[in-house]
């Protein structure tokens, strides 16, 4: 029911007003997009049911307006998202993937005032949309990035959705899925943020509630980790939580021992605070990489820079196991205001993905994001070496991963950078398709129905008809007959804009 207010206001002609939003969301006076976001709220309050048929490009249009560099518009299309998961619910689980990464990106590189605001869209995301998606969303996008903020962040409202969910329903999935969440858990009760490390102890009595849990652990922890979460977790719990995790964490090692086929049975340390000398050294390795990484003076950073590309190198393990902590560091100097420094950390990136491969797996959303960030900048050094990042990382990672990490970004990309994107998502589709076609049609699909079905882009400029219908023309060669047949789902619009790029 609509209230007195003028933002609670039906409109006259509810379905001229959704058209006019597009318009003016695309304008590029910011007041323009001010009054479209206005008039999402009025749309979404009073005319849910026509707001309904095209959610999907609205909620796209209004998360693109959350990184406008006017704190104003930024802000109101916060709340503006706030209002849609509020009154459309679970019509926009959909919608959740990527504004939950936009509003987690936001937590970390914007004011105080736009990180509460964006932290309470979440938290209205998460009360308001099937628990599944939301917990699948922050997943992807918050409890690995770089950024400790976000990680809080996400973490806190990852703990919201858990008890919602409840401890037998998330463990009641298959083995990988269970893995991934207690492996998810002892990260975030490891991790260097004191409140994350908070929400992870919580995350982890919420699975401990579950009778069965000691089996669950015991299938699916991962026993290096094991040490680590006993010396940090063991004084935080208390009673029959400490005894219980102890027995579970104890039965797993023994379980690892005898699983590696190892004939004789080895207890574990009891000196879990004991540092060994190699340990003090790998700190004392860890700390200066961090200070020069984070210097004040751009020479120093890229002494860091230089530093870290060494250590993978000579001490790739030490790396990988501290992968996400000092990424943190590196992404930064990635989007260094100091051009030297940006450019030299992008050629340094280029190296460094061959020798770590699959230990960026768990930071290769926020590497993709930094590295097409990049590739729309004006220097022609730092374009050059975030091409070649890209072209390396397709070389050497998971094509699959990668497939949708830039899949996922393309929405909210413009210039070069969708134009480069767009075109090495269709290299992507060969490759991937021979492993997992289904990935290619869970992620790359969309990709081709956001530039044929979507008005507001500039789709007939010769530039992005180029990219599309390389794209288009990579899926018929593996989907064939299939992607006509895929395209007749979508609008006549899509349809037709299909038959004509083939």
């Amino acid at each position: 029911e609509c209230g007195d207010t003028q933002e609670a206001r039906p409109f006259p002609q509810p379905q001229q007003a959704l058209l006019n939003v597009l318009t003016w969301l695309s304008s590029d006076d910011w007041q323009q997009k001010a009054k479209g976001l206005f008039s999402v709220r009025r749309l979404a309050i009073c005319h849910s049911e026509i707001l309904l048929s095209r959610l999907h490009d609205v909620a796209l249009a209004v998360t693109k307006e959350v990184n406008n560099l006017r704190s104003k518009v930024s802000r109101f299309a916060i709340s503006t998202l706030e209002e849609l998961f509020r009154t459309m619910k679970k019509h926009m689980d959909h919608e959740v993937d990527e504004i939950a990464r936009v509003l987690l990106q936001r937590m970390g590189d914007s004011s105080e005032f736009i990180q509460k605001a964006a932290s309470q869209s979440l938290g209205i995301m998460v009360g308001s949309v099937t628990p599944a998606r939301a917990m699948t969303a922050l997943m992807a996008s918050g409890v690995q990035h770089r950024n400790a903020l976000v990680r809080k962040c996400a973490a806190e409202h990852l703990l919201t959705v858990m008890e919602q969910i409840g401890a037998k329903k998330l463990l009641s999935g298959t083995r990988d899925s269970t893995e991934l969440l207690v492996c998810m858990v002892v990260k975030l009760a490891q991790d260097c943020h004191q409140d994350t490390r908070c929400y992870g102890r919580k995350m982890l009595n919420v699975l401990m509630s579950h009778k069965k849990f000691d089996r669950y652990l015991k299938q699916s922890a991962p026993s290096r980790d094991l040490e680590d979460v006993m010396a940090t977790l063991k004084q935080k719990v208390s009673g029959w939580q400490e005894k219980r995790l102890l027995y579970a964490s104890l039965t797993l090692f023994l379980f690892s021992s005898l699983r590696s086929g190892s004939d004789v049975l080895v207890l574990p340390r009891q000196t879990v605070r004991r540092t060994s000398l190699r340990t003090v050294e790998e700190t004392e390795q860890l700390r200066e990489l961090y200070e020069l990484l984070a210097d004040k003076d751009f020479q120093t950073r890229m002494e860091g820079v230089v530093l870290l590309l060494d250590h993978c190198k000579n001490s790739p393990k030490l790396i990988s196991k501290n992968i996400v902590q000092i990424f943190d560091l590196f992404f930064l100097r990635l989007h260094d205001w100091h051009k030297k420094v940006n450019q030299q950390a992008l050629e340094a990136l280029v190296l460094m993905i061959p020798m770590l491969r699959a230990a960026l797996h768990p930071v290769l959303v926020s590497l993709v994001a930094a590295v097409t960030d990049n590739l729309n900048s004006k220097h022609s050094g730092i374009y050059a070496a975030a091409v070649k990042a890209l072209e390396a990382s397709i070389a050497h990672l998971d094509n699959t991963l990668l497939l949708q990490a830039l899949a996922h970004r393309v929405p909210s990309l413009s210039g070069q950078a969708l134009l480069d994107v767009t075109e090495h998502v269709s290299v992507l589709v060969a490759s991937v398709y021979r492993q997992r076609p289904q990935a290619v049609q869970r992620y790359a699909l969309p990709v081709l129905w956001f530039f044929l079905g979507n008005r507001v882009l500039p789709v007939r400029s010769n530039s992005i008809k180029i990219v599309v219908t390389k794209l288009a023309r990579s899926l018929y060669e593996v989907m064939g007959s299939r992607l006509k047949v895929a395209a007749a789902r979508q609008s006549q619009h899509v349809e037709k804009n299909l038959q004509n790029i083939l």
